[in-house]
């Protein structure tokens, strides 16, 4: 009995906390019902016109007292034509089909999940004199206008009714972005279009930092072109270059301004910031030209396009990067493949690189031969890292540490180190280092200054047992160590 009663009090309880929690609940529920507004309800169609139906549809805005108008019509296939006809209208323009287009959907479909009132009185939400009158007519000679009065207390909403109807509703704002709208807003996108395989040069010059730089094109046969600049030093360009001219060659605009072209200051183009222009083959140039960024945003026209438009710094891939960031990072970027020979000096000391590796092998393929000073110099260590590898590769990825244009002659005096290409061509190439400071070297290549200078770790860095950061001398110090060292091709540090 003691074991029953022991069952049923713990029963009664959970029982009355089940009772409990489904009076709470029911309760709550009644409250949050009562408190929410009988006029809200979830996205109610107010309006919805076909668009095969729509033969216009116009917008009077009274605070500007400017109308817009697009006619709508189609032929017996059934394709539309949309005709742009407010007042703003030129006819030298050429509108875009698909912004009259939806221009004409957004002004035929409404909806909302506010009611405001079912009897309302016009005047109390600025619709017995409304800011905006939009007028549908339909092909069968009927017409519709929908009213827009003022905004809702916190600006969230603006009242909107079908005239004749007492029903007033409210409507996102966001239908101001519509109803607002001018010419300038239907104009047809410009695609700058430029094939670089009819280009032979480029120039990109950017204020802020007083940068200028001009490039050939090298046409690849490909749809990646090449650069090569040639003002104002010669060298190559890296990826970013690349992706740049990329983006302004291929830029669609589709936001526009209503401005006067002789009114360019207004927008910071009187002094443009950013100048591209491109020379085509048949020596006409193609010019654009964009204001200062400002909250990622930016103005610009093409020369002889009488349109001023909007572009955000996104679309111009790599505007403001730097000019290091731009050019090839490399001082003498090589393939093995493609060199006979690298000699290096630095002071007294001096090293002969010799190397024969195919265009299909790679430089520790057993098909290739490389020797430092005569003896074989495929030598590794026991987890496979090539020393001669890390030679060539400290060699041909000596970075640029800084860019210093001047007019400079070759010292009297002999180069602190130097490097002598000899590729399969039989061209030579030599490259001087002379002491910038304690931590760089200025750069002479055949005898002319790159306008580069290099940073002393890059040929002198010693990194110890990581096998991929040694600037170039302390790496053949390792590698004739190795040959030196090595037991049957291995040497571990």
């Amino acid at each position: 009995m003691k074991s029953v009663k022991n069952l049923l009090v713990p029963a009664i309880v959970l029982f009355a906390m089940i009772v409990f929690a489904v009076i709470y609940f029911s309760v709550e529920s009644f409250i949050n019902n009562r408190n929410t507004p009988s006029e809200s309800v979830s996205d109610i169609v107010v309006l919805n016109l076909s668009l095969n139906d729509i033969s216009s549809v116009s917008v009077f805005n009274k605070e500007q007292n400017y109308h817009s108008l697009v006619v709508c019509s189609s032929d017996n296939a059934g394709n539309y034509t949309y005709e742009y006809k407010g007042d703003d209208f030129d006819p030298k323009e050429k509108y875009s089909q698909d912004k009259l287009s939806k221009y004409v959907r957004d002004l035929t479909y409404y909806y909302s999940n506010n009611m405001i009132s079912a009897n309302a009185s016009y005047s109390e939400y600025g619709l017995d004199d409304p800011r905006y009158t939009i007028t549908i007519e339909t092909k069968d000679g009927n017409s519709t206008s929908v009213l827009l009065g003022n905004n809702s207390p916190d600006g969230k909403l603006i009242y909107m009714t079908v005239n004749g109807s007492s029903d007033v509703y409210g409507i996102s704002v966001s239908m101001l972005s519509t109803v607002d709208s001018t010419y300038i807003n239907f104009l047809d996108d410009i695609s700058v279009g430029i094939d670089f395989n009819k280009v032979k040069s480029v120039h990109f010059d950017r204020k802020t930092d007083g940068l200028t730089l001009d490039a050939h094109v090298k046409n690849t046969g490909s749809s990646n072109p090449e650069f090569e600049i040639y003002s104002p030093f010669e060298h190559g360009t890296s990826g970013y270059f690349s992706n740049l001219m990329d983006s302004v060659a291929n830029l669609r605009v589709t936001e526009f301004v209503s401005i006067d072209m002789n009114d360019l200051s207004k927008y910071g183009l009187d002094k443009p910031v950013y100048c591209f222009s491109f020379t085509k083959s048949d020596d006409t140039k193609v010019e654009l030209y964009f204001s200062k960024v400002v909250n990622d945003c930016s103005y610009g026209y093409i020369k002889g396009v009488n349109r001023i438009f909007v572009v955000y710094e996104r679309e111009l891939d790599g505007l403001n990067l730097k000019d290091i960031v731009l050019i090839d990072p490399y001082i003498c970027y090589c393939y093995a493949k493609n060199i006979t020979s690298i000699a290096g000096s630095y002071g007294d000391k001096s090293f002969k690189f010799e190397l024969s590796v195919t265009d299909t092998d790679s430089i520790v393929s057993a098909n290739s031969i490389v020797t430092l000073d005569g003896r074989n110099a495929k030598i590794s260590d026991s987890a496979g890292r090539s020393y001669c590898s890390l030679l060539f590769e400290s060699i041909a990825c000596i970075k640029i540490g800084g860019i210093e244009i001047a007019e400079k002659t070759k010292p009297d005096s002999n180069a602190e180190l130097t490097l002598t290409f000899l590729d399969k061509n039989y061209v030579t190439t030599v490259y001087e280092f002379y002491q910038r400071d304690q931590d760089s070297y200025y750069v002479f290549k055949n005898g002319e200054y790159m306008n580069f200078y290099v940073y002393a770790t890059e040929i002198f860095n010693d990194g110890g047992s990581d096998t991929y950061s040694y600037g170039y001398w302390r790496a053949y110090e390792l590698l004739n160590q190795a040959i030196t060292d090595n037991m049957n091709g291995i040497y571990d540090l």
